[in-house]
């Protein structure tokens, strides 16, 4: 009897875990909650940034004839996604359900493409724009450009 219960109460956990290992997006399950941010998990699964939906600005969707293209916009910030079937993920934008994409491996995206599943994105490649370093490097006042940096160091004694 007790383990009974323990595989109901397992398979009830189960379901309610975030994406699994081979899923390339996430939303929002609840039909009246608002995702508060974009989840990008880069296909090493070693890095992953988040981007406020409060700082949305709007997204494009291209279909590029051997791939599509979607790029969204974050205040300053701009996330391409390239891929097939990412209509579903515009659907989920248009919703205010989309909480996270992750980058497959090359593997998972051309196995995933090969099949064709017409109810999943294939998400190929993310990029984010500026780079988050750019963006730390800015913040603590380090630039790249030798120029600028020894024109500060004048300028300041």
């Amino acid at each position: 009897m007790h383990d009974t219960k323990n595989r109901f109460v397992n398979r009830i956990l189960e379901k309610g875990e975030p994406a699994a290992e081979g899923q390339p997006y996430t939303k929002e399950r609840q039909h009246t909650a608002q995702a508060f941010n974009l989840h990008v998990e880069r296909r090493d699964g070693r890095m992953a940034e988040g981007f406020a939906w409060s700082h949305y600005l709007g997204y494009r969707w291209s279909d590029e004839g051997d791939r599509e293209k979607l790029v969204v916009i974050f205040g300053n910030r701009a996330v391409e996604i390239e891929g097939h079937n990412l209509g579903i993920l515009v659907g989920q934008i248009r919703e205010g359900q989309l909480n996270g994409i992750r980058e497959l491996v090359s593997r998972q995206a051309s196995l995933l493409n090969h099949d064709s599943p017409e109810d999943q994105p294939v998400i190929m490649s993310v990029k984010s724009y500026p780079d988050f370093e750019e963006i730390m490097n800015a913040i603590k006042g380090e630039e790249d450009d030798d120029k600028h940096r020894h024109t500060r160091r004048a300028s300041g004694r």
